[in-house]
């Protein structure tokens, strides 16, 4: 489960496998890679958990369903219009963005390899995570029942108003069952549950329930965490994946 570090919340089952899969508390400091400061924060920290000179792997996100594989000859370390990576390098650590959206993260314990993938509403609508499992499938040969699954830190549903029309356009597009487990209807509104609806997708494509881990976190209710629906901020918690 995901083990608080003050800075950084951990996934417990990914580090038992010497994968570092976190998510980031205000107490890090600047996150902004796009400003010195935020950049040279970021490597120092990195660095320092990993322990030698890191790449790293980041994007202009656009809650696409895009996934690019960071190859040993990939020479690109920032993308336009992605969302996700995966990759089986060592010295690369994958990055992505989150201010209420939900981090999923990946991991074949067979082949060594690693993903994160951004998936705010729209992402789980376009099923962004399975996507990544099919671009792991495709790419290595990675095999289902070798995927660790870690979904979280993101808005709980009791946060996370929805309207009517974004009910019903979940309701016309996927089985009754998981969008009955996926919404609320609280006090007149529905409500959703991003990390449920994503576990659901994740037990209907076929990953084992077991090797599935979510967070109880929320970043609304936690002021650790930057929050775009309660503070309209434009700051953002990090979600990173690397091997240690």
């Amino acid at each position: 489960m995901f083990r608080d570090k003050e800075k950084y919340f951990e996934i417990e089952e990914f580090k038992k496998h010497n994968i570092e899969a976190l998510y980031t508390t205000k107490e890090i400091g600047n996150t902004d890679l796009y400003s010195e400061e935020g950049w040279k924060n970021l490597k120092s920290f990195f660095e320092k958990e990993k322990g030698k000179e890191v790449i790293i792997v980041h994007s202009k996100q656009t809650h696409s369903d895009n996934i690019i594989d960071i190859k040993k000859d990939t020479k690109e370390n920032f993308y336009e219009n992605v969302d996700g990576f995966i990759t089986n390098r060592k010295d690369v650590v994958l990055v992505t963005k989150y201010a209420d959206c939900l981090p999923l993260y990946f991991y074949d314990s067979r082949l060594q390899i690693i993903g994160v993938s951004h998936s705010g509403w729209k992402g789980s609508f376009k099923k962004i995570g399975i996507k990544t499992l099919k671009t792991m499938e495709e790419n290595y040969g990675s095999k289902k029942d070798d995927i660790i699954v870690g979904i979280g830190i993101g808005i709980s549903c009791e946060k996370y108003e929805v309207g009517d029309e974004f009910y019903q356009n979940f309701k016309d597009n996927f089985d009754k069952n998981i969008v009955e487990r996926s919404f609320k209807y609280i006090d007149g509104k529905w409500h959703f549950n991003n990390s449920v609806f994503n576990k659901e997708i994740f037990k209907n494509y076929g990953i084992d329930e077991k090797n599935i881990f979510l967070s109880d976190e929320c970043t609304f209710l936690n002021n650790r965490f930057n929050s775009y629906r309660r503070d309209k901020t434009d700051k953002r918690n990090i979600g990173a994946i690397f091997f240690k």
